[in-house]
């Protein structure tokens, strides 16, 4: 064998001895840290406006946040650009970063979709729930209803977010899980600052009527059901949650 030819073997032979080195090496490596800091920055932000610790019009201050947080400005920015996509902060020329505002429009949009893709998943679930399904339903149905019997406690619509999600991830399609999340989140967060303002909302209801359907795997139940909820909570948001003057804004939209 020439020298020429075995110099070209050993060189491949230590390459693909590299290039498994390396991937061996992959699945123990972390993200870089400013991925992190600034999903880290994303979820503290976004938690004080679902929560309406952080009102609407609020100015966030990406210096101020960046300290307390105790990392730079860059993944701060990077998590307010990312919520700005998501509509939760409008960013404005010479007023910088604020906290953005849902109108009553936007709310009945948010409910139009809720009435046609929650009975979905509801139903799917029936027809998928597994025992340990059920019972992980069950118990953020007990943690959610729990939360509302505090006194002079405000209320963590985050938990019926996450009931809703959950019953998503039961009927086994991750996209559904995806908008269902987002638009529970959108209703949380619109409640949480009717809550701050102090403004009436609905009194929390019992989801045992819904999980019962989706126990004895009626997928139809669960559906009708479902719809029947969301409807029944729009009613009551749009006729005794906002001001007679907003209520004129929701008169251009209905749903079926």
């Amino acid at each position: 064998m020439c020298a020429s030819v075995a110099s070209r073997r050993n060189f491949t032979e230590i390459s693909v001895w590299r290039r498994r080195w390396m991937w061996a090496r992959l699945p123990s490596m972390e993200l870089p840290q400013k991925e992190s800091l600034a999903d880290a920055a994303y979820r503290h932000l976004k938690r004080l406006i679902l929560s309406a610790t952080l009102s609407p019009d609020t100015v966030i201050d990406e210096k101020l946040v960046a300290a307390e947080l105790g990392m730079s400005r860059t993944p701060v920015r990077q998590a307010t650009s990312r919520l700005a996509a998501e509509g939760f902060v409008r960013v404005l020329p010479q007023r910088g970063t604020l906290v953005a505002q849902l109108s009553v429009s936007d709310i009945e949009q948010v409910y139009l979709l809720r009435s046609l893709v929650e009975p979905v998943a509801a139903s799917l679930a029936a027809q998928r729930a597994t025992p340990q399904d059920l019972e992980r339903l069950e118990a953020f149905e007990r943690e959610y209803l729990a939360e509302f019997d505090i006194e002079d406690h405000i209320p963590d619509h985050a938990l019926h977010t996450r009931l809703h999600t959950a019953i998503a991830e039961v009927a086994g399609m991750p996209r559904l899980v995806r908008l269902i999340r987002e638009l529970q989140e959108q209703t949380q967060w619109f409640l949480a600052v009717r809550v701050r303002e102090g403004r009436q909302v609905p009194s929390p209801h019992s989801h045992q009527t819904l999980l019962s359907a989706i126990r004895d795997g009626d997928a139809e139940r669960a559906r009708d059901i479902s719809r029947t909820a969301i409807l029944g909570s729009r009613s009551k948001i749009l006729n005794g949650a906002v001001p007679e003057a907003d209520l004129l804004l929701a008169t251009a939209t209905t749903l079926p």
